[in-house]
């Protein structure tokens, strides 16, 4: 016999599989939403979230306090819209969506009526916002 053929020797020549390598079912498909997606529009949440504003400012729904908030959503939309052309490295895709939806949304409030996001009707909602203004 020789050295390289042992009678210890496995037939397969694989290694064991470790048990941290053993495939298990995928946990994902077990999980569970732990709540309901929300399906209304919670204007103090959405604001709060892109722009640094106080509670006060927040809960004022006086025409004049909500074309001061379009005015800083504005704001920021072209601060983040220059950060992304000019390749910044604080430029956040996910946050100029949603400045963008945010600021669809209080426009069309202002403008007394809903978005469709589906179609992006919000035209009428801005011209009539700015005619106001």
């Amino acid at each position: 016999m020789s050295p390289r053929q042992s009678r210890a020797a496995p037939t397969d020549s694989r290694p064991a599989a470790s048990p941290r390598l053993v495939r298990r079912p995928s946990r994902l498909s077990r999980v569970r939403a732990l709540r309901p997606p929300r399906l209304e529009h919670d204007r103090r949440t959405a604001i709060a979230k892109v722009l640094a504003l106080w509670p006060h400012e927040l809960e004022d729904e006086s025409p004049g306090a909500r074309h001061r908030i379009l005015a800083r959503l504005r704001q920021a939309l072209r601060a983040e819209r220059r950060r992304g052309l000019s390749g910044h490295w604080t430029y956040d895709l996910a946050r100029h969506v949603e400045l963008l939806r945010v600021y669809r949304e209080e426009l069309a409030a202002v403008a007394g009526r809903a978005t469709d996001h589906a179609t992006g009707e919000y035209a009428a909602a801005l011209l009539a916002a700015r005619r106001k203004l």
